[in-house]
């Protein structure tokens, strides 16, 4: 349950402090309201929809007759009014008439201050877009703003602030930490330690951990630590969720169980699904090191945990991580019942899954001799990985589109402060002013330097990107995707499915270090003895490749080929390793799905006749 995403809650949690800036405050502004506000409880009650909206839109009228105390207590009782009645459809419209000419009249500060409360009532109410909507029209309008109080300070950020997570909630990352920077800038002018900085950290170490930006995702999350308010203790045990998590991300699983046991050290009284939230990364730390018997035991309290609180996506990571564990220990029907439930919703439907559990669930699938079903979850597994490359290059460029705007912006601001010295300098000696147009030049330089690098480091990641998408890391063959791309453009004759027997003895012996060797190893003697032949290699799975040749080839030849890779293999220390496969003609099927199948079959066949 991420931390900006619980609207509801964060609202809730405003909804109490204006309730409580109800009571405290002053009853002056009653007198002046209050025949309006009986109007509103009338129309209310009646559920007369025109007559309510017409007696609110009075309201706020007539709280701009007020001063601040009064409009800020006014605007407190009809919020609490609003969530009270459950009168979502009267929010809806409120946040379509603050942005309306009708509301044109009211003061800025009076205007600001009700589209931040309604702002929070939307999202208690979860109409998010609203919400965005209202604030959008007007940012710039409430940037340049100058609020002469502190209070209408806090509301300028806080609309801003609020944006900023609207944003964060479409995805829009890149788009969003503009606002958040300019709110905490905000907020530090009101107050240095301002207790709203802690939560844009917060949002801001999840929003890079989502987008796969680790390093800063780390770098936000530890800003958080080191400024957490006094008798803040609900989000610490997520917050130092999310550390572990992006730590661990970097390939650094001691140092995230480090920090995993410096919370449990000095556990504080944490929210059940913040806490639960901790626990999955705990588990997956747990599986990083290879501590499978307290993974086992975690996973399972997790499991539990997950259904009493009843979150649907922390229930989903909790049975995949504890069908992973029953799997490694053997209890196998136990194993795929759990990742089934994990991959599909109660009504028999896909949820929206990580590459990883299709992933995982294969395996079992492949443990249980269910091979069809293996390959059916491992196109899932493939079309959940482009899926999710595609998204994380998305917010890449966004985040470097993002950079570009800064910098033309910062170009501008150097541009016109050139300018400004260069009018200053036509009153002063000539060799002041060519001392000017030498600064001048200089700048100018140094800007065309930075737009070069932008324009080269831009080209570079667009060539990685594309790289990545098509190649296998391990092994610089072509990966799944080039092979599905390579079937429908290549005029290829012969098809072989093949894959390397006894991979997981090496596995499970020496470690996936040596396993990685193997098919390392396995991929540099098929290529050498095949490519010279015209041949197309790709992996596409774990230890399963796939093997294009256009021209004509005997049976017997490709045999004598793999028959030479095994020998290979073992002189270079694979002594135990061999190799199955399946070969299927262009003629004998109608389409590359069918071709892909009936060589896969095969494989499979030769395979189960080996252990037979």
């Amino acid at each position: 349950m991420p931390f900006t995403i619980n609207i509801k809650q964060v609202s809730a949690i405003f909804g109490i402090f204006l309730l409580a800036t109800l009571l405290l405050a002053p009853s002056a502004h009653a007198k002046n309201t209050d025949a309006f506000f009986q109007d509103i409880q009338a129309a209310s009650h009646s559920k007369d929809i025109i007559a309510l909206q017409k007696s609110l839109s009075q309201y706020i009228l007539k709280t701009n007759e007020l001063s601040e105390e009064e409009y800020t207590s006014s605007s407190a009782e009809i919020s609490v009014f609003l969530r009270e009645t459950n009168e979502q459809d009267a929010s809806i419209y409120l946040a379509k008439w603050l942005s309306s000419e009708d509301a044109n009249g009211l003061n800025a500060a009076v205007r600001y201050r009700w589209m931040m409360i309604i702002s929070y009532d939307l999202m208690f109410f979860s109409q998010l877009s609203s919400a965005s909507n209202m604030i959008e029209k007007s940012l710039l309008s409430i940037k340049v703003w100058e609020p002469s109080s502190k209070n209408a300070l806090n509301t300028q950020a806080n609309l801003y602030h609020i944006y900023g997570q609207l944003l964060v909630k479409q995805k829009r990352v890149a788009e969003a930490l503009p606002y958040f920077y300019q709110a905490e800038e905000w907020f530090k002018n009101i107050q240095p330690d301002h207790p709203s900085i802690f939560t844009i950290n917060i949002i801001l170490g999840e929003a890079f951990l989502n987008a796969k930006d680790y390093t800063k995702a780390e770098q936000y999350t530890r800003q958080a630590l080191n400024i957490i308010p006094k008798g803040r203790v609900d989000a610490i045990s997520y917050l130092y969720g999310i550390l572990a998590s992006a730590v661990r991300q970097q390939t650094r699983p001691e140092d995230a169980l480090d920090i995993i046991h410096q919370y449990l050290r000095n556990p504080v009284d944490p929210r059940k699904d913040y806490f639960l939230y901790f626990s999955l990364v705990h588990t997956e730390v747990l599986r990083d090191l290879k501590e499978f018997k307290a993974a086992l035991t975690l996973a399972r309290e997790n499991h539990s945990l997950a259904q009493k609180v009843n979150n649907k996506s922390y229930l989903k990571e909790a049975k995949r991580h504890l069908g992973f564990l029953e799997s490694h220990f053997g209890n196998m029907v136990e194993a795929e019942k759990l990742l089934s439930e994990a991959i599909y919703s109660a009504t028999n439907k896909l949820n929206d899954t990580s590459p990883e559990v299709y992933l995982e669930y294969v395996e079992i699938l492949e443990k249980l001799n269910r091979y069809p079903s293996a390959l059916k979850y491992h196109k899932l597994f493939h079309a959940a990985y482009v899926k999710e490359r595609d998204r994380i290059d998305r917010e890449a460029i966004a985040n470097l589109e993002q950079q570009q705007r800064n910098l033309k912006l910062e170009q501008e601001t150097i541009v016109s402060s050139t300018k400004l010295a260069l009018a200053e300098a036509n009153s002063k000696r000539a060799q002041f002013k060519s001392r000017v147009w030498m600064w001048a030049a200089t700048i100018l330089v140094l800007i065309m330097t930075v737009i070069l690098i932008m324009l080269i480091q831009l080209r570079k990641k667009s060539h990685e990107l594309h790289y990545m998408a098509k190649h296998d890391q391990l092994t610089g063959l072509g990966n799944r995707h080039a092979f599905l791309q390579a079937l429908n453009t290549s005029s290829s004759h012969l098809l072989i499915v093949t894959d390397i027997d006894r991979l997981k003895y090496y596995n499970d012996l020496y470690g996936h270090q040596k396993g990685d060797q193997l098919i390392q190893s396995y991929a540099t003697h098929v290529s050498s003895f095949l490519e010279p032949e015209g041949a197309q290699l790709f992996r596409i799975g774990g230890d399963e490749f796939a093997i294009l040749i256009e021209a004509p080839f005997s049976v017997r030849k490709i045999e004598d080929c793999i028959n030479c890779v095994i020998l290979q293999l073992q002189k270079d220390g694979f002594t135990e390793a061999d190799a199955s496969y399946g070969i299927a003609t262009r003629e004998e099927v109608k389409t590359d799905f069918d071709w892909i199948s009936l060589a896969d079959q095969r494989m499979y066949q030769m395979k189960q006749s080996r252990k037979a």
